[in-house]
């Protein structure tokens, strides 16, 4: 069943970027001007400042409104999706996995762009992307809330070729814990937990991580592939800032991740363009 009725944010900015930046003019084959433009809107410490902005400013008040605009759409709970949220990413807008799984409801880029989530970092893109894939799954499964989840964690793929729930331990537990939450009177409070999720150890890429980590997720991610013949991918415009002068620590700093998510933010509004015609709208 396709997973996307309609793509609206295709030409939208996002929100939070540097007033001024040019994100992709009419005639663009490489993410020269793209850079040139985040350059003309600010230093990267602006950036990396306006990227942590937006990822806690006024955050909670404005996820729940999507929370709730989410559940109504896709007939989803608004409990299951914040639990969903906060085992994912302690609804952090900028989480990325080491795994390569983005934003608020970690959606890997191959299932963002089925979505039709063109920018996985924009908290209403992503939420209701989540909530769509929930929706399926559960749809997919005949309303089994644990093979839906099972399917969220592990894919659909698994689900079947076990008939339940995959005999993985992370999948187990990530079912258990999120049914637990359910199952519980307790309201969950999005300014709880918002913030833990860069410590150390969390499975996340962000500041404070090995420079190895992030180089091998963009390896990983494969976004200078062939595929994206005519574009210049991440892996070169990123190598110039992973092979800029590093401390002695080695670790990812703030500007260099917020340099990071914003490349990749770029990419993926630029792979989701170019599937426009090719991807069946119908949501039979």
């Amino acid at each position: 069943m396709p997973l996307m009725e309609s793509i609206s944010e295709i030409n939208k900015t996002g929100k939070g970027r540097p007033e001024g930046t040019t994100i992709l003019s009419k005639d663009t084959k490489t993410f020269k001007n793209v850079l040139d433009g985040v350059k003309a809107a600010g230093t990267a410490e602006k950036t990396a400042e306006k990227t942590t902005a937006k990822t806690v400013s006024g955050t909670a008040g404005n996820l729940d409104s999507i929370f709730k605009k989410a559940a109504s759409t896709y007939g989803v709970s608004e409990k299951l999706l914040k639990s969903v949220a906060k085992t994912e990413s302690d609804f952090q807008v900028t989480a990325v996995s080491k795994a390569g799984a983005m934003g608020i409801m970690q959606l890997m880029p191959a299932t963002a762009k089925e979505l039709g989530v063109s920018d996985p970092f924009d908290p209403e893109q992503n939420i209701m992307g989540g909530a769509k894939l929930l929706a399926a799954n559960i749809k997919e499964f005949g309303g089994d809330l644990k093979l839906a989840l099972a399917a969220y964690n592990a894919g659909s793929g698994a689900v079947r070729k076990y008939d339940g729930v995959p005999p993985y331990e992370e999948t187990q537990n990530y079912v258990k814990k999120i049914m637990a939450d359910l199952q519980s009177d307790a309201a969950i409070d999005i300014n709880s937990v918002l913030g833990t999720v860069s410590e150390a150890g969390s499975g996340f890429i962000g500041e404070g991580s090995s420079v190895d980590e992030l180089k091998s997720l963009i390896s990983t991610l494969g976004f200078g592939s062939s595929q994206n013949s005519g574009m210049m991918g991440i892996n070169t415009i990123f190598s110039g800032l992973l092979n800029k002068e590093i401390d002695e620590t080695g670790t990812v700093d703030k500007e260099m991740f917020a340099n990071f998510i914003e490349i990749l933010r770029l990419q993926m509004l630029m792979n989701t363009t170019n599937s426009i015609g090719d991807m069946d709208f119908d949501d039979d």
